[in-house]
């Protein structure tokens, strides 16, 4: 019975990966947006053709009442839908229209459910087959703008579609009969065709962001690299004072000469799951090349001891190639709001990490933003 229920729930919504999530519903409310205009201005023009349509013995309802309802409605929703409604700037916003929209497209049903319905049995028996053919073309037509919100789509094809196929079976006519197979079958394969939209909407999302993360990450470490360390502070630059520390590596040549490349590449997957550790909510960590990585977070996250305790987590660790292992720090702050100003906070910090790999390595150097003294934090060495 549990299977059953998860297969019926990933059936009416199915699961979307949490990394893709929101970037899913803005392009779905997005795209529902856009599509929804031109059904409702269809509807909107053709809904006056079912007063006309309307079976001679329908009532005052049907034949008036709900045809003038869903025009009106109609308008109302494409004025509305051509309003910037601002969903490509919040997954909570898109995440609401979507329900809306699916509200609003089952009353919509609803009514034309009704007014199929009652013209039906209202209607002389040659003129029967023409309802079917009317609500099969407004459910199939919502249902396809509705792609984007499956769970919508299903609820508008039953509502439209069920009810009519439940006289069209029962109604002792070969040819009524030959129509419900024909619109079940059709609805079947509309489904399927929403199923497969969405998982196609799916893999894309999915290829964008890995493609995203691969033009954003080290592919040897994983960290990120220069670009997205550029973009990540301007980010944290917009709320206020950055700290930056400039980290590389003593003497990796040696590492690389003495044990191979292959182990030189060990060597700097561990420095960086280190620093990854000690950066964790922090900062962020980045290697921008070689041997040299960065650590970036706001000042006040990052301390005054955060430098000596990188020092200190680095020339105690366990390393691949059986050997210590130190680095050089060259630490700053300052404001990294602009290109310019991050340039201008990068080069100081090169600055400060040269004169630390200059004072005999295994150090950090602090170059303040005032033209206070220099101060250097070293790594004692048991060794």
């Amino acid at each position: 019975m549990a299977n059953w229920r998860a297969i019926i729930r990933e059936f009416f919504n199915p699961p979307i990966p949490d990394d893709i999530q929101d970037e899913y519903l803005l392009l779905s409310a997005g795209q529902l947006q856009a599509q929804s205009r031109l059904l409702f201005l269809a509807f909107m023009i053709t809904s006056p053709m079912a007063a006309f349509a309307a079976a001679p013995d329908a009532g005052l309802w049907i034949s008036k009442v709900v045809p003038a309802a869903m025009t009106l409605f109609c308008l109302l929703g494409y004025l509305n839908l051509r309003r910037d409604l601002r969903l490509s700037v919040s997954p909570r916003r898109a995440a609401r229209f979507l329900r809306e929209s699916t509200f609003a497209s089952c009353m919509v049903a609803v009514m034309c459910s009704a007014w199929c319905v009652h013209s039906w049995l209202g209607a002389p028996e040659h003129e029967r087959i023409y309802y079917p053919v009317i609500i099969a073309l407004g459910a199939f037509s919502t249902a396809y703008c509705l792609s984007s919100a499956r769970l919508g789509a299903i609820l508008n094809l039953a509502i439209n579609l069920i009810p009519m196929s439940v006289l069209l079976f029962t109604s002792g006519n070969r040819m009524d009969l030959a129509v419900g197979v024909c619109l079940g079958v059709a609805a079947l394969f509309q489904l399927h065709m929403i199923h497969k939209h969405q998982k196609g909407i799916v893999h894309l999302l999915s290829l964008q962001r890995k493609t995203r993360d691969l033009a954003l990450s080290d592919p040897l470490t994983g960290l990120l690299n220069r670009r997205a360390l550029l973009d990540t502070a301007l980010e944290l630059g917009a709320q206020g004072p950055v700290r930056l520390l400039l980290i590389d590596i003593d003497h990796f040549k040696a590492i690389n000469d003495g044990h191979g490349h292959d182990k030189g590449d060990e060597v700097l997957c561990e420095v960086a799951e280190r620093l990854a550790i000690r950066a964790e909510i922090s900062a962020c960590v980045a290697r921008i090349g070689g041997e040299e990585f960065a650590i970036l977070g706001l000042a006040e996250d990052l301390g005054e001891g955060f430098a000596l305790a990188v020092l200190n987590d680095i020339r105690t660790a366990a390393m691949p190639h059986g050997g210590q292992v130190t680095v050089s720090i060259g630490l700053v702050e300052g404001a990294a709001n602009s290109e310019p100003a991050w340039r201008e906070l990068y080069r100081r910090a090169d600055a400060a990490l040269y004169e630390a790999k200059q004072n005999g390595r295994n150090r950090a150097v602090h170059h303040p933003l005032t033209s206070g003294p220099t101060a250097a934090y070293e790594s004692r060495s048991a060794a």
